[in-house]
Protein backbone atom coordinates (compact mmCIF):
# COMPACT_ATOMS: atom_id res chain seq x y z
CA UNK A 1 0.00 0.00 0.00
CA UNK A 2 2.99 2.62 0.73
CA UNK A 3 3.91 2.27 -2.71
CA UNK A 4 1.07 4.34 -4.25
CA UNK A 5 1.87 6.80 -1.66
CA UNK A 6 4.62 8.19 -3.27
CA UNK A 7 2.35 8.71 -6.48
CA UNK A 8 -0.50 10.14 -5.05
CA UNK A 9 1.29 12.88 -2.83
CA UNK A 10 2.93 13.86 -6.31
CA UNK A 11 -0.54 14.23 -8.14
CA UNK A 12 -1.93 15.23 -4.85
CA UNK A 13 0.31 18.61 -5.59
CA UNK A 14 -0.74 19.18 -9.05
CA UNK A 15 -4.81 18.41 -9.31
CA UNK A 16 -6.46 20.28 -5.98
CA UNK A 17 -4.08 23.41 -6.08
CA UNK A 18 -7.20 25.39 -7.18
CA UNK A 19 -9.75 24.23 -4.29
CA UNK A 20 -7.04 25.17 -1.62
CA UNK A 21 -6.86 28.78 -2.61
CA UNK A 22 -10.65 29.00 -3.00
CA UNK A 23 -11.60 27.60 0.31
CA UNK A 24 -9.16 28.96 2.47
CA UNK A 25 -10.64 32.50 2.50
CA UNK A 26 -13.78 30.62 4.39
CA UNK A 27 -11.79 29.01 7.12
CA UNK A 28 -10.37 31.30 9.79
CA UNK A 29 -7.66 30.31 12.07
CA UNK A 30 -6.26 27.38 10.40
CA UNK A 31 -4.13 27.19 7.13
CA UNK A 32 -5.37 24.34 5.07
CA UNK A 33 -2.90 22.28 3.34
CA UNK A 34 -3.49 19.93 0.46
CA UNK A 35 -3.78 16.78 3.04
CA UNK A 36 -6.87 18.67 4.23
CA UNK A 37 -8.50 19.39 0.21
CA UNK A 38 -7.71 15.70 -0.36
CA UNK A 39 -9.41 14.24 2.96
CA UNK A 40 -12.54 16.47 2.29
CA UNK A 41 -12.85 14.72 -0.89
CA UNK A 42 -12.91 11.11 0.95
CA UNK A 43 -15.10 12.75 3.35
CA UNK A 44 -17.36 13.18 0.44
CA UNK A 45 -17.37 9.43 -0.17
CA UNK A 46 -18.01 8.25 2.81
CA UNK A 47 -20.88 10.44 4.14
CA UNK A 48 -22.80 9.83 1.16
CA UNK A 49 -22.51 6.00 1.41
CA UNK A 50 -23.51 6.54 5.07
CA UNK A 51 -26.12 9.56 5.38
CA UNK A 52 -27.15 9.40 2.07
CA UNK A 53 -25.05 13.09 1.46
CA UNK A 54 -22.45 15.22 1.74
CA UNK A 55 -21.88 18.80 1.98
CA UNK A 56 -17.82 18.55 0.89
CA UNK A 57 -19.48 17.18 -2.54
CA UNK A 58 -20.44 20.47 -3.18
CA UNK A 59 -17.18 22.55 -2.67
CA UNK A 60 -15.64 20.67 -5.59
CA UNK A 61 -15.50 21.20 -9.68
CA UNK A 62 -16.11 18.32 -12.27
CA UNK A 63 -12.23 18.61 -12.68
CA UNK A 64 -11.37 18.51 -9.36
CA UNK A 65 -13.16 15.26 -8.67
CA UNK A 66 -11.61 13.66 -12.10
CA UNK A 67 -8.32 14.54 -10.00
CA UNK A 68 -9.77 12.76 -6.78
CA UNK A 69 -10.74 9.94 -9.01
CA UNK A 70 -7.21 9.72 -10.64
CA UNK A 71 -5.68 9.51 -6.81
CA UNK A 72 -7.42 6.47 -6.26
CA UNK A 73 -6.30 5.44 -9.45
CA UNK A 74 -2.66 6.22 -8.35
CA UNK A 75 -3.19 4.78 -5.20
CA UNK A 76 -4.95 1.32 -5.65
CA UNK A 77 -2.81 0.92 -9.32
CA UNK A 78 0.74 0.72 -7.25
CA UNK A 79 -0.44 -0.06 -3.69
CA UNK A 80 -2.93 -3.10 -4.69
CA UNK A 81 -3.16 -4.42 -8.13
CA UNK A 82 -0.44 -4.47 -11.35
CA UNK A 83 1.92 -2.04 -9.90
CA UNK A 84 2.27 -3.78 -6.58
CA UNK A 85 4.72 -5.78 -6.03
CA UNK A 86 2.74 -8.54 -4.09
CA UNK A 87 -0.68 -8.00 -5.57
CA UNK A 88 -0.21 -11.32 -7.37
CA UNK A 89 0.59 -13.55 -3.98
CA UNK A 90 -1.69 -11.56 -2.28
CA UNK A 91 -4.62 -12.79 -4.56
CA UNK A 92 -2.66 -16.57 -4.81
CA UNK A 93 -4.33 -18.33 -2.40
CA UNK A 94 -7.95 -17.30 -3.34
CA UNK A 95 -7.04 -18.45 -6.71
CA UNK A 96 -6.33 -21.98 -5.16
CA UNK A 97 -9.85 -21.78 -3.44
CA UNK A 98 -11.34 -20.77 -6.91
CA UNK A 99 -9.72 -23.99 -8.92
CA UNK A 100 -10.44 -26.30 -6.27
CA UNK A 101 -14.15 -25.54 -6.68
CA UNK A 102 -14.06 -25.32 -10.20
CA UNK A 103 -12.83 -29.23 -10.15
CA UNK A 104 -14.88 -30.60 -7.16
CA UNK A 105 -11.25 -31.02 -5.82
CA UNK A 106 -9.48 -30.36 -2.55
CA UNK A 107 -6.31 -28.37 -2.12
CA UNK A 108 -3.57 -30.76 -2.08
CA UNK A 109 -0.86 -28.20 -0.49
CA UNK A 110 -1.77 -25.51 1.87
CA UNK A 111 1.79 -23.50 1.35
CA UNK A 112 0.17 -20.16 1.02
CA UNK A 113 -2.36 -17.69 2.70
CA UNK A 114 -5.35 -20.65 2.15
CA UNK A 115 -6.95 -22.36 5.57
CA UNK A 116 -6.40 -25.84 6.07
CA UNK A 117 -8.76 -26.05 9.12
CA UNK A 118 -11.66 -24.44 7.08
CA UNK A 119 -10.74 -25.50 3.80
CA UNK A 120 -10.45 -29.60 4.26
CA UNK A 121 -13.62 -29.65 5.68
CA UNK A 122 -16.13 -30.21 3.02
CA UNK A 123 -18.58 -28.13 6.10
CA UNK A 124 -16.82 -24.99 5.86
CA UNK A 125 -15.41 -25.35 2.04
CA UNK A 126 -17.81 -27.68 -0.06
CA UNK A 127 -17.01 -28.45 -3.67
CA UNK A 128 -20.18 -29.63 -4.74
CA UNK A 129 -22.29 -26.44 -4.88
CA UNK A 130 -23.92 -24.89 -7.60
CA UNK A 131 -23.66 -21.50 -5.94
CA UNK A 132 -21.33 -19.83 -3.89
CA UNK A 133 -20.89 -16.76 -2.24
CA UNK A 134 -17.54 -14.99 -0.78
CA UNK A 135 -16.85 -11.75 0.59
CA UNK A 136 -13.23 -10.53 0.55
CA UNK A 137 -11.48 -7.13 0.51
CA UNK A 138 -8.85 -8.07 -1.93
CA UNK A 139 -10.83 -7.58 -5.30
CA UNK A 140 -7.95 -5.99 -6.75
CA UNK A 141 -5.42 -8.83 -5.61
CA UNK A 142 -8.02 -11.67 -7.24
CA UNK A 143 -7.70 -9.62 -10.60
CA UNK A 144 -4.05 -9.21 -10.58
CA UNK A 145 -3.74 -12.96 -10.05
CA UNK A 146 -6.33 -13.75 -12.45
CA UNK A 147 -4.03 -12.32 -15.21
CA UNK A 148 -6.86 -10.05 -16.39
CA UNK A 149 -4.09 -8.08 -18.11
CA UNK A 150 -6.81 -5.90 -20.38
CA UNK A 151 -7.09 -3.71 -17.10
CA UNK A 152 -2.70 -3.49 -17.23
CA UNK A 153 -3.02 -2.58 -20.99
CA UNK A 154 -2.37 1.27 -21.19
CA UNK A 155 0.57 0.29 -18.64
CA UNK A 156 2.49 1.93 -15.32
CA UNK A 157 -0.03 5.54 -14.22
CA UNK A 158 2.06 8.64 -14.38
CA UNK A 159 1.99 11.14 -11.66
CA UNK A 160 2.30 13.90 -13.75
CA UNK A 161 -1.35 13.98 -15.82
CA UNK A 162 -4.72 11.90 -16.52
CA UNK A 163 -3.79 9.74 -19.51
CA UNK A 164 -6.17 9.42 -22.16
CA UNK A 165 -8.64 6.25 -22.39
CA UNK A 166 -6.56 4.75 -19.26
CA UNK A 167 -7.33 0.92 -19.15
CA UNK A 168 -7.12 0.90 -14.95
CA UNK A 169 -9.85 2.82 -13.06
CA UNK A 170 -10.43 1.66 -9.83
CA UNK A 171 -13.94 3.71 -10.06
CA UNK A 172 -15.08 0.71 -11.95
CA UNK A 173 -13.20 -2.26 -10.88
CA UNK A 174 -13.44 -1.58 -6.88
CA UNK A 175 -16.07 1.00 -5.55
CA UNK A 176 -18.25 0.74 -2.44
CA UNK A 177 -20.23 -2.80 -2.92
CA UNK A 178 -17.91 -4.44 -5.54
CA UNK A 179 -19.27 -7.33 -6.96
CA UNK A 180 -17.24 -10.24 -9.27
CA UNK A 181 -19.49 -13.31 -10.52
CA UNK A 182 -18.04 -16.66 -12.15
CA UNK A 183 -20.56 -17.60 -14.30
CA UNK A 184 -20.47 -21.56 -15.50
CA UNK A 185 -22.34 -21.36 -18.88
CA UNK A 186 -23.73 -24.11 -21.28
CA UNK A 187 -24.40 -22.90 -24.72
CA UNK A 188 -25.61 -24.16 -27.99
CA UNK A 189 -23.28 -22.10 -29.79
CA UNK A 190 -20.11 -23.56 -27.88
CA UNK A 191 -19.11 -27.36 -27.22
CA UNK A 192 -17.66 -26.73 -23.94
CA UNK A 193 -18.57 -25.68 -20.21
CA UNK A 194 -17.70 -22.20 -20.09
CA UNK A 195 -16.78 -19.46 -18.01
CA UNK A 196 -16.98 -16.20 -17.77
CA UNK A 197 -16.41 -13.16 -15.33
CA UNK A 198 -18.51 -10.21 -14.75
CA UNK A 199 -17.01 -7.27 -12.55
CA UNK A 200 -19.67 -4.75 -11.09
CA UNK A 201 -22.04 -6.17 -13.88
CA UNK A 202 -19.74 -5.66 -16.96
CA UNK A 203 -18.22 -8.64 -18.68
CA UNK A 204 -14.71 -8.96 -18.51
CA UNK A 205 -12.50 -9.83 -22.07
CA UNK A 206 -10.49 -13.07 -20.74
CA UNK A 207 -7.91 -12.72 -23.37
CA UNK A 208 -4.78 -11.75 -20.73
CA UNK A 209 -5.52 -15.86 -19.69
CA UNK A 210 -3.34 -17.96 -21.68
CA UNK A 211 -5.40 -20.14 -24.25
CA UNK A 212 -8.90 -17.90 -23.58
CA UNK A 213 -10.51 -16.39 -27.17
CA UNK A 214 -11.39 -13.13 -27.77
CA UNK A 215 -15.25 -13.77 -27.62
CA UNK A 216 -17.98 -11.43 -28.03
CA UNK A 217 -19.90 -13.00 -24.42
CA UNK A 218 -16.30 -13.11 -22.49
CA UNK A 219 -16.33 -16.67 -22.15
CA UNK A 220 -14.05 -19.39 -22.37
CA UNK A 221 -14.22 -22.98 -21.92
CA UNK A 222 -13.51 -24.13 -18.26
CA UNK A 223 -10.67 -26.58 -18.86
CA UNK A 224 -8.51 -23.74 -20.77
CA UNK A 225 -9.42 -21.86 -17.68
CA UNK A 226 -8.32 -23.82 -15.07
CA UNK A 227 -5.41 -25.30 -16.54
CA UNK A 228 -3.98 -21.02 -17.26
CA UNK A 229 -4.93 -20.93 -13.42
CA UNK A 230 -2.79 -23.55 -12.56
CA UNK A 231 -0.02 -22.52 -14.72
CA UNK A 232 0.15 -18.87 -12.73
CA UNK A 233 -0.36 -20.13 -9.65
CA UNK A 234 3.09 -22.79 -10.37
CA UNK A 235 5.04 -19.31 -11.92
CA UNK A 236 3.90 -17.47 -8.55
CA UNK A 237 6.58 -18.28 -5.57
CA UNK A 238 4.80 -18.21 -2.44
CA UNK A 239 8.03 -17.82 -0.36
CA UNK A 240 10.26 -15.26 -2.33
CA UNK A 241 7.11 -12.96 -3.08
CA UNK A 242 6.04 -13.03 0.84
CA UNK A 243 9.49 -13.31 2.39
CA UNK A 244 12.50 -13.36 -0.09
CA UNK A 245 15.63 -10.94 0.02
CA UNK A 246 13.66 -8.42 -2.70
CA UNK A 247 13.58 -4.27 -2.52
CA UNK A 248 11.82 -1.71 -4.69
CA UNK A 249 13.08 1.92 -4.41
CA UNK A 250 10.15 4.23 -4.20
CA UNK A 251 8.81 6.43 -7.36
CA UNK A 252 9.10 5.29 -10.63
CA UNK A 253 12.83 3.91 -10.99
CA UNK A 254 11.00 0.55 -11.01
CA UNK A 255 7.79 -0.72 -12.42
CA UNK A 256 5.62 -3.98 -12.75
CA UNK A 257 2.16 -4.36 -15.20
CA UNK A 258 1.78 -7.97 -13.30
CA UNK A 259 1.60 -7.29 -9.78
CA UNK A 260 4.97 -9.40 -8.87
CA UNK A 261 8.84 -8.37 -7.32
CA UNK A 262 11.63 -8.32 -9.45
CA UNK A 263 12.90 -11.67 -10.16
CA UNK A 264 16.65 -12.59 -8.82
Amino acid sequence: GDRGVWYVKRWAAIYPKEALARLQPYIRGYKLSIENVYVMQQMCAYETVALGYSKFCELFTEEEWEGFNYALDLSFWYGSAFGCPVARVQGYGWIKELVARLTHTSIAEHNSSTNSTLDDNPTTFPLNQSLYVDATHVILNIITALNLSNFAASGPLPYTHIPANRSFQVSKLAPFGTNIQFQLLECTSVPDPQIRIIINDGVTPLTGIKGCPKQTDGMCPVDTFVKAQKELLLETDWEYDCFGNWTVPNGDAWNTTIGSPPKP
